[in-house]
Parts: C-alpha cells; sequence; structure tokens
C-alpha cells in the first residue's frame, strides 16, 4: 500500500487509547505521524540554541523583549537587553545584578529585607528597571525590594529560584507572585509543547507530574542538563521518543483532533494521565473537558508548590506572602462579573495564617471609583504586561499589607 493511500484510510482513525501501536513493519501509527507532523512544527534550529547558550539575540538594542539564557537547572534566567515594547512605543532597558535579581535602583547595596520571586508579572517587563512595582514599593517604604522574577516562569520554576537564592540569605520576606498561566506552566516539560514555535522562552524546564486522584506530585528535573543537551531539541527523533507519552502533548494534541467537537475517547486518556477523577469534569461542557482537566491538574501541582514554600519558610525563619497577579483579560472578566478560574484555589488559600493578596480584588475595589467601561478602565493599567502606571497601582494595593507584615516597620512609618 502506498503511504499516501495508508493515510488516507487511517484519516478518521480515533486518537481513543493514544498510546503508540506500529500499524506493521516499517510503517508508522496514525498518531504517531500525527504527533511527528506537529513536533516539525515545533522543532528548534540550531542558531536558536546558540542564541539562547549565549543570550544573544541579535543587536542589544534591536530585540523585542526581554532576553533568557539558558541555566541547567531553572531552564533559564535573564539576560540584559533593550527591549522595544514599552510604553508608547518606547524601548525598555533590562538590567541585572551580580546574583541575577533585576538591577537596584533605590538603596543599593543595601540588605533587602523583602524579595520577589514570579514570572514577568514580577519581573516587570515592557517596564524600565525603575519602573517595577518593587522599586515603586522601595521608594515608599525606603528601603530595597529585590526582584528575582524571571519571565514565562512557573510557579515551580519561581520556587526553585526562590530555594536557591534564599538558602544564600539568612531572615527576611518572600513574595512569591502567581500570575493566570503559571499554574500550568508547573506541567511544561518542554515550553514549546503549548506555546508554539515562536516563543522566547520554548525551551526545556524543571516540572511536576501529577496524579489528583491519588494526591501525587512529583518533581521532575530539566530534561537539558547540560549546554549540548539542547541540541536534542533540533532532532525529530529524539523529540518524539522523549515527549510522546507527555500528558500536555497528549492534551495538546487532542484538543488539536476534536476541536470543538472532542470525544469521550479523546478525553478520557488525558484525565487519566492527569488523575482527574471523572467526577471532577462529569458536569462540563464537552467542549471545555479539556481545559477543565489541565486546570484542576495545574491547580493541584501549585497547591504542592505553596505548600513546599510554607515548609521552607518555616524552617528557614523566614515570612512569606503569596500574591496573585492576573493578565488584562482575567481581570476584565472578573469585573464583568465571570467566575474565576481558578476559584478552588483562592478558596484553599483562605485560612493560611500569612498574607494573600488576590489583585482581582484590588482591581474590583478600585473599578468602583469609575463611571467607564471595563476596558476603558483598565487600559492604561495594561500594556500586554503592567504598564509604569499598572505596577504603581500594584505598589500601592500591596503597602499597607507590606507595612502591617515587616517588624520592624519601614522607616516612614515608625
Amino acid at each position: 500500500m502506498h503511504r499516501r493511500e495508508f493515510l488516507s484510510k487511517m484519516a478518521g482513525t480515533s486518537l481513543a487509547a493514544l498510546s503508540i501501536n506500529a500499524i506493521s513493519e516499517g510503517q508508522e501509527s496514525d498518531y504517531e505521524q500525527r504527533v511527528r507532523a506537529y513536533l516539525r512544527t515545533i522543532r528548534l534550529n540550531r542558531q536558536r540554541v546558540e542564541d539562547f547558550i549565549s543570550g544573544e539575540h541579535g543587536p542589544r538594542d534591536q530585540r523585542p523583549g526581554e532576553v533568557f539564557r539558558y541555566d541547567s537547572e531553572l531552564g533559564w534566567i535573564n539576560h540584559e537587553a533593550i527591549g522595544s515594547t514599552g510604553v508608547d512605543g518606547s524601548k525598555v532597558f533590562y538590567n541585572y545584578e551580580s546574583d541575577g535579581a533585576r538591577k537596584v535602583i533605590n538603596f543599593p547595596g543595601r540588605p533587602a529585607r523583602i524579595r520577589t520571586y514570579g514570572n514577568s508579572f514580577t519581573h516587570c517587563s515592557q517596564a524600565n528597571n525603575n519602573e517595577t512595582w518593587e522599586e515603586y514599593l522601595a521608594a515608599h517604604i525606603q528601603e530595597p525590594v529585590h526582584n528575582y522574577g524571571v519571565g514565562g516562569y512557573s510557579v515551580y520554576q519561581a520556587y526553585r529560584r526562590m530555594l536557591k537564592v534564599e538558602k544564600q540569605i539568612a531572615g527576611g520576606t518572600i513574595i512569591l507572585n502567581i500570575w493566570d498561566d503559571d499554574h500550568y506552566r508547573n506541567l511544561d516539560a518542554w515550553r514549546s509543547i503549548r506555546y508554539g514555535y515562536g516563543s522566547r522562552c520554548g525551551f526545556t524546564l524543571p516540572h511536576l507530574r501529577v496524579d489528583v486522584a491519588k494526591g501525587r506530585c512529583e518533581q521532575r528535573e530539566n530534561i537539558s542538563k547540560t549546554l549540548f543537551d539542547l541540541y536534542n531539541l533540533c532532532d525529530e527523533d529524539y523529540l518524539w521518543r522523549t515527549f510522546k507519552d507527555d500528558p500536555v502533548l497528549k492534551m495538546v494534541m487532542a484538543a488539536r483532533e476534536g476541536g470543538k467537537n472532542l470525544s469521550a475517547d479523546l478525553i478520557h486518556p488525558v484525565a487519566v494521565t492527569f488523575g482527574i477523577p471523572d467526577e471532577k469534569i462529569a458536569h462540563t461542557e464537552t467542549a471545555k473537558k479539556i481545559k477543565q482537566i489541565h486546570t484542576e491538574a495545574a491547580l493541584f501541582a501549585t497547591q504542592n508548590v505553596v505548600t513546599w514554600a510554607e515548609e521552607f519558610a518555616k524552617e528557614a525563619g523566614k515570612k512569606l506572602m503569596i500574591m496573585l497577579s492576573f493578565g488584562r483579560d482575567n481581570v476584565a472578566n472578573y469585573l464583568s462579573g465571570k467566575p474565576r478560574f481558578d476559584q478552588s484555589f483562592v478558596d484553599w488559600l483562605k485560612d493560611k495564617p500569612y498574607p494573600v493578596i488576590d489583585m482581582r480584588e484590588v482591581f474590583a475595589s478600585d473599578y468602583k471609583r469609575y463611571k467607564v467601561d471595563v476596558n476603558q478602565y483598565l487600559k492604561p493599567l495594561y500594556n500586554g504586561h503592567h504598564t509604569p502606571r499598572g505596577n504603581f497601582f500594584t505598589a500601592w494595593a500591596i503597602k499597607d499589607k507590606i507595612v502591617e507584615w515587616l517588624d520592624p516597620k519601614p522607616e516612614p512609618y515608625r
């Protein structure tokens, strides 16, 4: 049988068990064909790998945004750059301290009682070094706030970076900032599987494997243990062997195959992979079941990370604060009365003995003072990430909690 005729006959085959069974010697299964075709669209070329290793992505002043370079444990870390996506079309300057923190503008050289960890909403991408919410807060409380945020990080990556930094510092206070997609990022072994080829942070990373029904959350290391391992991401056969059973890849393929007409034989294997019991998604619309499965697994992963952070802070004699940040769409949804996607996680946080700040609530309280529609209200505060005005709003939103939290009080409040 010719290859084209074979593929034609197999075109209607169900993804069903999402397992790999050879059709016959020398022939690939239909599922393998489809997965390989997708992996080819996200496979890296050598130049992208070399840019990532060196941190060079073209001239320093002609880069579209912040730049990342390889880190064997964390996947990637920040690299100095001048981006082109600042407010009103301006350039953005990204500089860093020797320990990887974003450049300290207010009170450099002094020990920082407050250190922040998270993704680009902690790093304050699209804002200059002196326009971050950390620097606005530092200027007000008259002491440094060190910013260890890195674009594209999951909650788990932020936690791992927190461990690296905090083990070198005695005492102090930790703010773990969690953005909306960070929950899902916990489960990514290779970010490009979900984000596609174009992502600047489309590389491998430490991640979690969960079985919600069994209450199990397993920590996995970055599979690219050396610089040379990164070149494997250019090899189609390596990608197939390594990721064919990856739960996120299975989810992506099921969603691509099913579209809005997901059938049970596409949904069930994905649920099993994440250990999501049937009753968790029993009342969810069919077209939304894959997203619900992913969300349940992702929020469960974050609960585990927060628990580990709590345990570390307690053992190390440090204070912990959790801050929930959100993109414009999720804030707009909340202000428009739509339910929270992470309600179960918010409920789980309610009785924590440390401060928890949900920025949706802060926006909602502030929005009551306005008579404009939601989009008009949010426009000056977001530019993809927060604008400098949005970062100032964030700093002012949390300052009272910070002042109450610190002992002794910041100098302006003594």
